[in-house]
């Protein structure tokens, strides 16, 4: 495998990648191979599925998952061995503080090469080790990078406040932001997408370019292999995260109050931010709210079916059950609600955790399961 490095400016460039077979075929076959002796097919003893049957249905994927691990590896490499940037993330820093304060702390005064390090996922807990070695960093840079910081956060108060330190505030990007980032990134890779393909990708984006890119990056291994098709889309972007995606939307606008309750109670297992939560729960609801709202002549089979942009066919029963027990008035009210959240969160520094259980709790866990056929 080799990387060119083709540089456009001072602060940008472009890494190119090329990758032969022998980097990746060696792995790929192991892997089918070890398929093969757990695969469990019909007419076939288990472990005795033919190898080429064995490669028709997992190959590609195979080929796709080695490929991406093969680069990822090397581009790491390239960076470290290129003193182009260092990426830690906050949980192995603090798991071993000793790499980064060492190599502040016993760097020379007169050591003018600039080093670029970039700590993700970071969180107050960071700040013990950035106050030990802040004075001693010299000519080099440390970019600290976080999700959501309210107003009491020590770290956004660093950030904010301390002379050595600039605070540059990112925010959220829309669906509108991220259609927009898809159509380009379309563009650029020469990929034919149907507007379902397409809206299923945002969907399942969390509204962040990095998983656009990822998303983009897979698809790309599968272009000259024939038409992409829906499989080959829902494949790629059913990860853990969009299917937890679907859970939550899914639980909360149920009306099932044990499950609701017992959302309220494990929120913390399904990995995400409150501010991410509203923004699922938002983006289903406009959609549904469309659909009970327009085109009111027809049936909603045939709402769903006209309905623009293309709705994926994994969620046509799903929207139907919502349908079928929320009206446009109630959701109209719960959509206001979770506007109104979200300025709170936004405005105050109050904790999240209470406002969101409260509001869940206040809007959902007690709503009566009573005249549920009122969609019209």
């Amino acid at each position: 495998m080799n990387i060119v490095q083709e540089n456009i400016d001072g602060l940008n460039a472009i890494l190119k990648v090329e990758i032969e077979e022998n980097d990746y075929a060696g792995k790929v076959s192991s892997f089918l191979k070890k398929q093969q002796k757990t695969a469990q097919m019909q007419g076939f003893r288990p472990g005795k599925v033919p190898f080429g049957m064995i490669k028709k249905m997992y190959g590609v994927n195979a080929k796709v998952e080695e490929i991406q691990k093969a680069v990822n590896a090397r581009l790491f490499k390239f960076i470290e061995e290129e003193k182009i940037a260092k990426s830690f993330f906050e949980e192995d820093i603090i798991k071993n503080p000793e790499n980064i304060i060492n190599y502040y702390l016993n760097g020379s005064l007169f050591d003018d090469n600039k080093n670029i390090s970039v700590i993700k996922n970071c969180s107050d807990k960071i700040l013990e080790i950035i106050n030990k070695i802040k004075n001693n960093i010299n000519n080099n840079v440390i970019i600290l990078n976080s999700e959501i910081l309210l107003k009491n956060s020590k770290l956004r108060q660093f950030g904010e406040y301390d002379k050595l330190a600039i605070c540059i505030p990112c925010y959220q990007e829309t669906k509108f932001d991220i259609k927009k980032f898809l159509t380009q990134q379309i563009q650029i890779n020469n990929v034919q997408l149907s507007d379902s393909q397409s809206e299923v990708i945002v969907n399942s984006s969390s509204l962040k370019r990095s998983k656009i890119k990822e998303v983009m990056e897979k698809l790309n291994l599968y272009k000259n292999s024939g038409k992409i098709t829906d499989q080959i889309v829902e494949e790629i972007c059913t990860d853990v995260d969009l299917k937890k995606n679907d859970e939550i939307v899914d639980i909360l606008l149920s009306k099932n109050e044990k499950n609701i309750n017992e959302f309220i109670s494990n929120m913390s297992n399904y990995e995400k931010n409150f501010i991410e939560i509203i923004i699922i729960l938002r983006s289903f609801i406009i959609k549904i709210l469309d659909i009970q709202k327009n085109n009111k002549n027809l049936s909603i089979d045939e709402r769903i079916e006209g309905h623009k942009p293309p709705i994926f066919w994994k969620d046509k029963d799903r929207i139907k059950n919502i349908l079928k027990i929320w009206s446009a008035n109630n959701l109209e009210k719960f959509l206001s609600n979770l506007n109104i959240i979200e300025t709170e969160f936004k405005r105050n520094d109050l904790s999240q955790d209470t406002q969101f259980y409260y509001f869940l709790t206040q809007n959902l866990s007690k709503i009566s399961l009573k005249n549920t056929n009122n969609f019209i």
